[in-house]
């Protein structure tokens, strides 16, 4: 692919703006890296675009002149998905952030891509609805990157994630053609399913400057409910025993000791140092009360430890902190230090396994490994940390970090449940996928003939590698 040149630069802001359009390193640097563990890579050129013409008109461009294109949301995510690896252009797209239709009787809502999750649930719970995937960055992630990252969070068990809810997409093709894909009825039957197609494709299939979603109403009331256990095999035996027996929770989460105890340090908490699961029920009165005793009951029967529940905002609040807090309790108390994020999903049969086999790693390498995730789906969030000033320890955790991937596909499992590929996962993408892999790719050439969507992500021997 080309190098930008000043001729490049003088067309894209002959398209956006002078005002839109900046090579200064500072704004390269604070487009160059994500919350990842990976090293910066600045773009040649960062492009604010303000509607789907100008990016179509960018992004065609680029595609004549064979520049790589890369669309930046909130920058919160955890593999290097957004991080511009060959340089080109790179469209900031968080200033088109408008909400532009909110169809309160067709529960939808119309959406520019660079809004942030928390801003529209804010709007949204003024009419009585809400969006409900959570992820852990709510505070800053955007809608855009949650589409392209299929991203969910806490609620995922009850909720699923955020494909279950987009209906409809506009997206510019590489080509800088613009399409529609989807529908605004709530089911449909009708040729391929093109939504789900650009929902995980981490940009490399097309740039979306336009998303409809499907909403559901606020619950009636939501109860929280911290629970701690002798022993993480009593904690996971019961989030098998809760799923499996029919309890319908909101969200249920796991902590291994070690995070409870640096949450506690980090947020001034008084919580028992041992494996802790936070549980959350939404409904009416009746319906939660009727499950918290199904769940005081199942806790019990696996050598409970603790159990406080609460129902009001504050003391639910107050309960969540933890594990709210958790991956930045976790930065926090390491500073200087590298976190390794790792995020795979394994079948429900297999996630105490999946803990128990974590820990054993953590031994072994001696390396501090947190553990905690959305143990109601199977999805299991790994934190290990390494000083890069120690000989041999950087690469002593990303060898740690493989073996519990490897073991997670072993299983049955994926190499991310909700973080996508990015840079950090590509690697296992033949192992999981097999000959699978290569239909993956002839859907990139189709849509993508130059390559210049967001290239070296996803595929193992793509660019950047």
């Amino acid at each position: 692919m080309n190098s930008v040149t000043e001729a490049d630069v003088a067309k894209l802001i002959e398209i956006a703006g002078e005002e839109n359009v900046s090579t200064r390193t500072a704004d390269l640097d604070a487009h160059s890296i994500d919350e990842s563990w990976f090293p910066p890579h600045p773009a040649d050129v960062i492009v604010w675009p303000s509607s789907t013409e100008q990016v179509a008109a960018i992004v065609g461009y680029a595609n004549q002149r064979k520049l790589p294109v890369v669309a930046w949301s909130g920058g919160s995510s955890l593999e290097g998905n957004p991080v511009p690896v060959v340089g080109g252009i790179l469209l900031a797209m968080y200033r088109m952030k408008a909400i532009l239709d909110i169809r309160e009787q067709d529960l939808q809502v119309v959406v520019q891509p660079g809004i942030i999750y928390d801003d529209l649930n804010t709007a949204l719970g003024k009419k009585g609805l809400f969006f409900p995937p959570a992820p852990g960055s709510a505070d800053v992630a955007t809608i855009g990157g949650m589409v392209a990252n299929n991203s969910s969070g806490m609620r995922a068990v009850k909720y699923g994630v955020t494909r279950h809810y987009v209906l409809k997409l506009k997206v510019v093709l590489a080509d800088g053609s613009v399409i529609t894909v989807g529908s605004n009825a709530k089911k449909s039957a009708s040729g391929y399913d093109l939504v789900s197609l650009f929902v995980g494709s981490e940009g490399t299939l097309g740039i979306v400057t336009e998303v409809t979603l499907r909403l559901m109403g606020l619950p009636e009331q939501t109860a929280a409910v911290v629970a701690s256990f002798e022993a993480m095999e009593d904690a996971t035996g019961v989030v098998y025993d809760a799923i499996s027996g029919g309890l319908d929770p909101s969200a249920i989460e796991i902590l291994d000791e070690t995070t409870i105890a640096v949450t506690n340090q980090r947020q001034g908490l008084a919580l028992r140092e041992e494996p802790t699961l936070f549980v959350e029920f939404h409904g009416n009165e009746a319906a939660i009360e009727e499950q918290l005793e199904f769940l005081r009951e199942l806790c019990e029967d696996h050598g409970c430890l603790a159990f406080d529940q609460a129902t009001n905002t504050e003391a639910r609040n107050k309960l969540w902190v933890a594990r709210k807090e958790a991956h930045d309790s976790i930065k926090e108390s390491h500073p200087g230090k590298t976190m390794i994020s790792g995020d795979v999903c394994v079948p429900m049969s297999c996630f105490g396994e999946m803990v128990h086999f974590v820990h054993q790693v953590s031994e072994r390498t001696g390396l501090i490994i947190y553990v905690f995730g959305h143990a109601g789906d199977g999805n299991l969030h790994t934190e290990a940390i390494v000083d890069r000033q120690v000989e041999g320890e950087y690469e002593l955790g990303l060898a740690a970090t493989d073996e519990i991937v490897n073991h997670a596909l072993e299983v049955g499992g994926t190499a991310s449940g909700e973080h996508g590929v990015g840079l950090g996962k590509r690697q296992f993408m033949l192992t999981e996928h097999g000959d699978s892999l290569a239909v993956m790719r002839i859907i990139k050439q189709t849509l993508d003939p130059n390559g210049i969507l967001n290239p070296g992500k996803i595929f193992p021997d793509s660019l950047g590698a």
